[in-house]
Order: structure tokens, then sequence, then C-alpha cells
């Protein structure tokens, strides 16, 4: 049952992306067996026209080669299965309304999943859009003639800004090879041209130049490609998109943005053209020569203008971040006479504002973030913004430390004056030094409907009378954004903190892209959450993730978020998180230590942070890949600050880890680190015993004597070693072969009296013992005296641990050497141990056991194989019979059973092990008969 629609419709759209997944995923298939294909006749052309050179000692180039019959391939793809869901979808089966059209289309967006294929689906006669997204990243001119079916769009927001900016090259053409994908009703010709090479790129990991060396066809594509008049430039895409909407759109649309578009002064001269002309597409992402220049006159009116014109209904218009320049802003604000909310933040070659005067009773929404606003003169700008009238939102911030100390007319006088933005709801001051109190306070008690006043890095810092409550000028409804800096000696109490920290997640909220108000606002964030709970622990850690995806390439910010993230999910406060967002954090970790693996500082906050049980155990992540990181940290840094949780997080992941990813982490080279690690916590140990003797005079103990303590560091360090050998041969070849069991030998010697350490030591010597062709290395220690001493230790782990091995080297002794009183101490052992309520082991399987259990001739060593398999079964009976059950246990137990009962010489104590096993396991094996 489904609590709500809105659920059942999240549930629906999910499954419906999914279709989609599978459908893109059969059609990429398909055009890459059709390009790879192209691809290889080429290159066997190519190999006939060098022959026939060499043949004939021509010295001209060789002209183009054949003519490719792209309509051959084009009926070949035509010719293949396509998913029968695309085209039942296309028929207008199951039609979407505009509310699922809607959340369709963003679901895409957000998942970078919107590109030539999937926007086929959007096809007039199955949805309705109003509002629609597009990122040029992943679209070319193949399918944007969709956009022409739908006439009741509104809204239209064009996205320029490449996500992915920051990632590695690897990495990036990898993510970007899995995001696009030809639209089905493209034309071979027009596919193989924009995506062929990158899609042989992925098929044979050559690069790009060295597929157009070999492909004749990519020659001459390459030579041709960077021609911007060829047109897969964002200024082409751009007008491609808008000439491919619908008549009706022009007139209909209210909403634009175009934010980060970088062409409206690309035709004014020929050094601007080529730094601006920055293209994404498929075609140039594989280009290698650099773009050729046109040069246009300056009064001609650019045709991305012109296009942008066209919308005259225009209520909304989000330029943020372009190169527009102040005679382009002029024409744009005396077309659109209707316009009431405009972003021109960050446009920086703006010097004049003056045009915002002609819908000065109309502006209700405005923008100036990070704006050369100090350029404009007579008027100043705040004389501007005195007279609009209508003004509802208003934002100056600058967070580039510029200053406004030159303006004759400065953010005092407009805060001072009389009748002035009265409408105003929201105002941003951030980043204004030199504002002052008694203008603000004036200002505040003018404006009492203000909902949110941003006073970030102002001086500013603390004004007590926006939370006194008796003050005239407080509002309980109004929210800010404060700069604590100086705040930090003033909060001493929790309730101080708790009054502030809707402060701090606001500033994280709305400064989240302004890198130097980030590493500002994690600052304060990490400060205050070392001392005081934070009531807001999940929202806070939603908001730093999205800090540090969204500046994952900045070692300031990395460093606060991390350090942040530490103060939020320190225990207790980790079993408050949600194992959904626990999975993000460790994800968000993992991106950091990859891409800062030379910052030392950086690798101990995230090793400190995921120093958690429930950090590495509850959520589903990479772990292989996280624990190759943390294990580069310990062959990188000798410093114990990295050594101490490094050690910790691997004893804890290779838990999680494979057989087989365990034989990569447990390389020669690594484990040599290991056993590096190891001897050096010995020494370290030793030095400090030796101290403490010679501080304490009554202490007359031998140096030679030593009995040690083992620390967390030396006991994680067996603990990874331990699970790095857990039925892994070639792990504990590696182990024996950097001298590990003589090591081992003086750890047992050394640390005699600690049961910790000899529990992991013993469990690891039980591994080797388990691998035939190693136990002859044991006797090099002298084993069966070292394990014999322990079969009567009070510690059943240990006893449990070392009777084990001495039952592996027991089963390939002959009759002769087979050591009846070392049988009885071990049965006498056994038959003394309690059931433990908890594990005292873990077992990948109960292939080592198979052996033991087939040992009739030396009674005692079945007898231990029984004892623990009973003991794991009683204590996690559904993980080890679901083992069992697999690897079809159940009838060798049984068989065992009925054979002791019938045997002359049966054991009460093995009869009673086996029924108990039996009876355990018995539910389970009717639950699969049934």
């Amino acid at each position: 049952m489904v609590d709500s629609p809105e659920k059942l419709c999240t549930i629906c759209l999910h499954k419906f992306v999914g279709l989609i997944k599978y459908d893109e995923s059969l059609w990429k298939k398909q055009i890459e067996r059709c390009v790879d294909q192209i691809y290889q006749e080429e290159k066997n052309q190519a190999s006939l026209n060098d022959q026939r050179k060499r043949k004939y000692n021509r010295t001209d180039e060789d002209p183009i080669g054949q003519t490719i019959d792209f309509n051959a391939y084009e009926t070949q793809l035509q010719s293949y299965n396509r998913s029968s869901y695309l085209e039942q979808f296309l028929r207008g089966i199951c039609p979407l309304n505009a509310i699922l059209s809607e959340r369709l289309s963003n679901h895409l967006v957000r998942y970078n999943q919107l590109n030539d294929f999937t926007l086929t689906y959007f096809s007039s006669h199955v949805t309705y859009l109003k509002r629609v997204t597009l990122n040029v990243k992943y679209l070319s001119r193949l399918q944007c003639h969709i956009l022409n079916q739908h006439s009741y769009l509104v809204e239209l927001k064009i996205l320029f800004k490449d996500s992915n900016v920051y990632r590695p090259n690897v990495l990036t053409s990898e993510i970007f090879y899995q995001k696009i994908c030809p639209s089905i009703n493209s034309k071979l010709e027009d596919i193989y041209t924009i995506y062929g090479p990158l899609i042989l790129h992925h098929l044979y990991s050559q690069s790009q130049l060295d597929l157009a060396r070999i492909s004749l066809s990519n020659r001459y594509l390459f030579q041709r490609s960077p021609s911007l008049s060829e047109g897969f430039t964002h200024q082409k895409l751009f007008n491609t998109l808008l000439n491919s909407l619908h008549p009706l759109t022009y007139d209909r649309l209210k909403i634009l943005n175009i934010a980060h578009y970088k062409f409206f002064a690309a035709y004014h001269s020929t050094l601007q053209r080529k730094h601006s002309l920055v293209d994404m597409s498929p075609l140039t992402k594989c280009s290698t020569n650099s773009p050729s220049i046109v040069t246009t006159s300056v009064n001609i009116l650019p045709t991305n203008l012109r296009l942008i014109l066209k919308f005259t209904n225009l209520t909304s218009l989000n330029l943020s971040n372009t190169d527009i320049k102040n005679h382009c802003l002029d024409i744009l604000l005396d077309s659109f006479d209707k316009l009431d909310t405009l972003d021109i933040s960050l446009c920086c070659l703006l010097t004049s504002f003056t045009a915002l005067l002609k819908l000065s009773t109309k502006f209700k929404w405005l923008n100036l973030y990070n704006c050369s606003i100090h350029l404009q003169q007579n008027p100043t700008i705040y004389q501007i913004l005195s007279q609009l009238e209508a003004l509802e939102y208003l934002d100056i911030s600058l967070d580039n430390n510029r200053s406004q100390l030159e303006n004759e007319y400065d953010i005092n006088r407009l805060l001072s004056k009389d009748n002035c933005l009265n409408s105003l709801k929201h105002l941003d001051l951030s980043g204004h030094g030199n504002m002052q109190s008694t203008a603000l306070y004036d200002f505040l008690l003018r404006h009492p409907n203000l909902q949110f006043l941003g006073l970030f890095s102002t001086n500013e810092k603390y004004p007590k009378y926006l939370f006194d409550v008796n003050d005239p000028c407080h509002s309980k409804s109004r929210q800010y954004t404060l700069d604590s800096q100086e705040m930090i000696s003033l909060i001493t109490t929790e309730d101080d903190y708790l009054l502030y920290e809707p402060c701090l997640i606001e500033s994280l909220k709305r400064y989240n892209e302004r890198a130097s108000f980030v590493q500002k606002i994690l600052y304060q964030i990490f400060f205050f959450t070392r001392t005081f709970q934070s009531k807001h622990q999940n929202l806070f850690i939603k908001l730093i993730l999205h800090t540090m995806s969204m500046h994952n390439n900045l070692q300031t910010v990395q460093m606060a978020s991390t350090a942040c993230i530490y103060n939020l999910t320190r225990t207790p406060l980790t079993e408050q998180i949600n194992v959904k967002t626990l999975g993000e954090i460790v994800q968000a970790i993992t991106n950091v230590m990859e891409l800062f693996p030379n910052q030392q500082q950086l690798q101990k906050n995230c090793l400190l942070t995921l120093c958690s049980d429930r950090i590495l155990h509850e959520p589903n992540f990479n772990f292989y890949l996280l624990a190759s990181l943390v294990m580069n940290n310990l062959q990188n840094y000798a410093d114990l600050a990295i050594i101490q949780p490094g050690v910790a997080v691997l004893a804890l992941l290779t838990t999680r880890l494979t057989i087989a990813e365990c034989t990569r982490l447990g390389s020669d080279t690594n484990l040599q680190r290991l056993i590096q690690l190891i001897e050096q916590q010995i020494d370290r140990l030793q030095t400090m015993h030796v101290n403490q003797q010679q501080d304490d005079l009554s202490v007359q103990e031998s140096n030679n004597n030593l009995q040690l303590t083992g620390d967390d560091t030396l006991r994680f360090c067996l603990s990874l070693l331990w699970n790095l050998t857990d039925e892994n041969p070639i792990v504990c070849e590696h182990f024996i072969h950097t001298m590990g069991l003589q090591l081992f030998q003086r750890l047992i010697y050394l640390f005699s009296s600690d049961t910790i350490i000899l529990t992991k030591i013993v469990g690891l010597l039980s591994n080797i013992s388990e691998v035939p062709h190693l136990r002859l290395y044991l006797y090099s220690i002298d084993i069966i005296s070292l394990m014999q001493r322990f079969l009567t230790d009070g510690i059943i782990d240990i006893a449990f641990s070392a009777t084990g091995i001495l039952a592996h080297l027991l089963l390939e002794q002959i009759n002769q050497e087979i050591n009846r009183d070392l049988c009885q101490d071990m049965r006498n052992a056994i038959q003394k141990w309690k059931n433990p309520d908890t594990n005292m082991v873990t077992y990948r399987s109960f292939k080592p056991f198979i052996p033991l259990l087939h040992c009739t001739q030396i009674p005692v060593v079945q007898l231990w194989a029984i004892w623990a398999i009973h003991h794991v079964c009683s204590t996690d009976r559904a993980r080890y019979s679901q083992i069992i059950r697999e690897e079809k246990l159940y009838d060798l137990i049984q068989q065992i059973y009925h054979d002791s009962l019938s045997s002359d010489h049966s054991d009460t104590f093995t009869i009673n092990l086996l029924n108990s096993i039996l009876q355990l396991l018995k539910p389970y094996r009717s639950n699969e008969y049934r």
C-alpha cells in the first residue's frame, strides 16, 4: 500500500526513468556497433592506402578515402530490435500531464540525463511542458526541434555551466560519455559526425589525436570541425534552441534564464571572441585544433540578442555571470516593458546601471551581486536604487572586498533616506564594510515588513538589537546572515548559540557558491559545533555536503568542510543520522581523499571522520576504493595522526571486502608496510615501558623480560592482518614472506599477558593453518608448544583458535606421529568450553572445515570443527544457515550424526553437538524445501 498520491507519483517516476535508462542503454550499444564497424572499415582502408604508397613510392598525400555509404548502416541500425517501451510511449498509450512532464524533465536534468535521446520522449501528444531546463553539455542540434511541439512554454532555463569542470580529465570524459546519447530520430551520418570520435575513444581508450590520425574520415572531420560556422558551439546551439521554439512560445514565454552565457561580447573583437567562444559540445570535446577567428563590426546587433528580443512578454530575465555589456542591457530594457525581475549578478563588464531607471516603476526583483556598482557615477547606484519604487527584492552584496568609501553617495545615505524602498522585503548588504549601525537601525525602523537582511562580512558583526524581543527593530519572522567572527568570544552558553544558529544556516544556504564567504561560515560552524550540540545536525550536514560538491577543487573549503563533518558525526551524534546521509558522507570523503592525496591535514580530517563503526558498517559505498585510498595514506605518511585512524578504518573496512579485493589490498608491498608499522609500535611501547621503569625505582624487573600492553594502533594493525588473511592463501604467503611469523613469535612473548593482542595473533595463525601448503612454515616458530600452552587459557577466544590450529596440523600426521596426549588435552579443553552468547570469530564460509569433518581417524579434529559450527550457528543462525545451505553442508552433518549413532565408539558429547546443529538448522532447511 502507498501512503499518499505523492509517494505513488514518485515511485512511478523512478520506474519510468528506469525504463528510459534501459532503452537508452540498448540504443547506445547499437550506435556503438555501427560506429565501430565504420571505424574498422576506415582503418582497413587507411592500411591499404599506406601499402599503395610504399608500393609505388608515392610522396604526395593520398586523397581522402572512399565516401562512407551511411545508408547501408542506417538500414542496419533500423533493423536492430528497438525497445518496445519507447515505441509504445510515443504512440500515446500512457501520456503525462503537465505536472508529471515537468517532474520527469527536472529529474533528468538533475542527474544530467536529459540528452538527445531522452528528449525524444517529450513529444507533444504524450507530454505537456510549461517549464523546461536544458543543459547544453548533453545536447546537440539533433533533437532541439522537439521543442517546437510544445507551444505552452512559459519558462525556459538553459544551463551553460559545466557541472563536472573540476573533475579529473579522465573521469570527466567517462561521465560525459555515459550521459550523452544520440536521438533515435537522427541520421547515422549526423550521429557519426558528432559522437563518433568520443565513442571510439571510449571503446579503444586511445587519445583523440590518435583516433584522428588513424581514421581518414575523422581526419577530414577534425580539419574542418573547428570552424565556428559549423555550429556545435554554445552560441550556435543557443541560437538553434531559440529557433526551434514554437512560434506561440515567443509570446507566451515569461521566464528566461541564460546564466553563464558567454557570447554577448563575442563579436566585439578577435581577442574577446577567442576567449569567450568556449564549447562543451561533443564535437569540440574531440577537436584538437584552435578555433578560427571571425571579426564582426561592433555596430551590428548580434544574432543571439535579436532572438532574445523576440520574447516580447518576458517578466523575468536571468543574465547572471554573462559577458553582457551596457548597450546590450539598454536594448533589452528598452524592449521588455513588462520585465519585473532581473538578475545581472556577476556581470563584470557592466559599468553603468542608468538603464534600470527605464523600468523604475516595474522592477520588483533585482540582483546586483558582485557588479561593478562603484563605477556608476552621476547618478550613483544608490540614487538609482532609491527611485525603484516597487522593489521588493534587492541584492547588492559583495564578496570581492571592493570598498565603497570613495562613493560620494554611499550605502548609509540610501539606508537613511526617508520614503525609500518602502516595499522592500529582502535586502542583502553583505560585504559592505563601511555600513553604519545608526543608518541600519533607522532603516529597520522604517521597514518593519523586511523578511530578510544580509549582513555577512560587514561591520555589523553582532547587532544585539536584532535579537532583543523588546527592541522596536526586532522581528520574529525576519531571517539574517551574520558574520560571527567577533561573536565567538561573546557566545558562551548553549542558549546564545541556539539564538545564532539560524543565522549560520541561512548564511550557508544563501552563500554556498561564494568561496570567500563559505570558508568563514564553515570555520564558524566548526568552532561552535566543537563546543555546542547543534539542533539542526542533519540540515548542517546536508548543506555542507552540497557546498563540498560545489567547491570540490578548493582545498581550503574541503579542509573546513571535513572538519565540520567530523564535529557533526562524532559518537554518539552519529546515531541521529540516517543511513542514506551516512553513505553521502562517505562518498564525499572518498572524493576528497582521491582529489587531494598529498594534503596531510585534509587526509587526517577524512580518516578521523571515518573512524566510526556505524559510518563504515551500515551504508553501502565503494569499499575497495576507500580502502585503497586509506592504504595509500599508510604508505605515504609516517605521522601517527594518520597511521592510527588509518589502520582503524582499514580494520573495519576489510570485513566488507571480497576475497579478491583483500588479495589486491594485501599485496606484498602493503604487507611489508603493515609489518613495519607493527615493529615501530613495538619499539615505541618498549621505549615507553623502559622510561616508566626508570621513573619507578621500586620496579626491579629486568628489561629482558618485558611484559607489554598493546595500544589501539597495534590492535588494529593485527585485526587488519587477521581480516586480510581470512581464507586468502595469497595474502597468507605474503605474510610469511615478509617475515611475519617471526614477528608474531616475538609478539607472543612480549604481550603474553595482553589477551586482546594474543587473540588476534592466534586468530591470524589459524588462518595460515587452514592453507595446507603453508602449514609447514608454522613449525619454524615451534607452533605446537606455543599453542599447547593456550589450551587451558582462561580466555576461550584464544583457546578456541589455538585448538583449531592444532586440529589443522593433526590432519597431516600419520598414525605413528599422532600425539595422543595432545589429542586428549584438546578434547578435555573443548569439553570444558561454555558456548559464548556472541560470536568469537566470523567465517566467510565453512570450506576449511570440510577436511576436518571428514577426519574420522582423529576424533578430536572432527570434534573441534563440529563445536565451531555449533557455536557460530547458535549465535548467528540466519547468516550461517544460509552458508550451510549454499555449500550443501547440512547433509554431511546429518550423515556424521547418523554414523556417530551407529558407531561402536560413539561419543555422547559429539552426538549432542551434532543433534543441536541439526535442530538449529531444521527450520531453515524446511523453508528451503517448501
